[in-house]
């Protein structure tokens, strides 16, 4: 989407986890600065364009002021370190998300977790479900879930290439409003 701000500062809610660290290492290498928002910010080692400030992604105000500045904002709902896991805490979240990050100014988010909720129903609370699906469809922001990648425990090159393809989503501002799968296996080289 063309008439979305240019993407310079991207907080990252998650870390450390080895997807967070995936996508943290592929902004850095693209030279974009990027804030680590975590409970303790001394857990997190220095390095030239990163940054750690604490907050929690489950409470509005939080996130409104520890996203502050950014232009946007990406959550690994289903981190080691997040454990957002279930439709309850999934909940809560993106409520909060989507009402923290319009306060502070952040246009841009990307939520990478299990979005079977979109899916199914299986017993979740009704209204919960219908309240969450109608707020992303009104919210303002250029949103997009993104599945987390598989589980195969081979391949830091598959994580790369998996943290490459969201970051790409990103800073192009495709798939806006949308739900994305994304194939974190390398792709074949064709033949010439």
């Amino acid at each position: 989407m063309s008439d979305l701000r240019p993407i310079d500062k991207i907080a990252l809610y998650g870390a450390p986890d080895r997807v967070t660290d995936a996508l943290q290492d592929v902004l850095l290498e693209r030279g974009l600065q990027v804030v680590v928002i975590v409970d303790d910010p001394t857990d997190i080692a220095a390095r030239p364009g990163l940054a750690a400030k604490s907050g929690t992604p489950l409470q509005a105000d939080s996130v409104a002021r520890s996203v502050a500045g950014m232009d946007a904002v990406i959550v690994v709902l289903n981190s080691r370190q997040l454990r957002i896991e279930g439709f309850e805490r999934t909940y809560d979240a993106i409520i909060a998300l989507l009402e923290g990050l319009p306060t502070a100014g952040v246009e841009r988010l990307l939520l990478i977790g299990e979005h079977g909720w979109l899916d199914r129903d299986d017993g979740l609370p009704a209204d919960k479900l219908e309240h969450l699906q109608h707020s992303l469809h009104k919210s303002p922001l250029a949103w997009t879930l993104v599945e987390a990648p598989g589980t195969e425990p081979n391949a830091f090159m598959t994580l790369q290439h998996y943290a490459c393809s969201v970051i790409d989503q990103c800073l192009q501002g495709t798939s806006v409003k949308q739900r994305l799968h994304v194939d974190s296996r390398p792709q074949a080289e064709e033949a010439p």
